[in-house]
């Protein structure tokens, strides 16, 4: 059985820092060579947080910018749902 730490995380890949990992020569990623196969190398068993954790040793400015645009996307997409409920938009 596979664990929650084998399931990406991420619904959209913009804010992944893997997904963003593997696309700098070197950088490590989730790209495992069988993206054809769909989905990615963390969806087949590749523990994310511990990728996370190695990538952030080698690329630190990298994580942390993802994780800061992710935060910052919900917390702009609260504020539109909490505006539309109090009805100003």
């Amino acid at each position: 059985m596979r664990s929650a730490d084998t399931k990406c995380p991420h619904a959209d890949i913009l804010h992944c820092p893997l997904y963003h990992a593997a696309h700098i020569a070197g950088a490590g990623g989730c790209d495992d060579g069988k993206l054809d196969q769909g989905g990615c190398a963390v969806n087949r068993g590749m523990d994310y947080h511990k990728e996370v954790k190695r990538l952030e040793i080698e690329q630190f400015q990298l994580v942390a910018e993802c994780e800061f645009n992710q935060r910052w996307h919900e917390r702009n997409e609260q504020r539109k749902r909490n505006m539309r409920a109090a009805g100003l938009h």
